[in-house]
């Protein structure tokens, strides 16, 4: 449940910073996933939590999934992203040709995705301090240009490896 280090996050303006850089206090900005709305842009919210590494060298599996416009993010496997159908997958279930949203509330498709070791920092933010199953409550942001689970959505989410549609509503 935890990205690479300089992993680009939207901050409020428009702006961006390396996740590693976010501290608690700052505010990101979030989005929400309804079935009636889909995708829409949320307030910025305050980071309740933000924890990692630094620069400290880990060692550890990481998933690279490249995708659209020569980008990609690198995340720990359990890493939950949000795809077309508004439902939450794990980063090590992902496969080529599968859907995920962007910021701007399209979709593209999942060029590659490839499992390594991993040797630099990673870091993990949350909005909310206690874990959560809705999808409509700022607990999604803005990874390298997709739309990612935060740490409590993540804790939230049962861990059956499955697609989980949590509280979309």
């Amino acid at each position: 449940m935890s990205l690479a280090i300089n992993t680009i996050v939207v901050i409020p303006n428009n702006k961006t910073v390396a996740i590693q850089d976010i501290a608690i206090g700052d505010k990101v900005e979030t989005f929400n996933y309804s079935t009636q709305s889909g995708l829409s842009k949320g307030n910025p919210l305050i980071v309740k939590m933000s924890n990692g590494t630094g620069n400290t060298p880990i060692s550890q599996n990481m998933i690279n999934i490249s995708f659209g416009n020569n980008s990609s993010l690198i995340c720990s496997p359990d890493q939950k992203i949000l795809t077309e159908n508004g439902k939450l997958k794990m980063a090590k279930h992902f496969m080529p040709n599968d859907n995920i949203f962007l910021a701007d509330g399209s979709t593209t498709k999942i060029e590659m995705v490839v499992m390594g070791t991993y040797q630099e920092g990673i870091h993990m933010i949350s909005t909310s301090l206690n874990p959560t199953t809705s999808l409509k409550h700022g607990n999604l942001f803005c990874a390298n240009g997709i739309i990612v689970a935060d740490y409590a959505l993540n804790l939230g989410e049962p861990d059956n490896d499955e697609l989980t549609g949590l509280n979309p509503e």
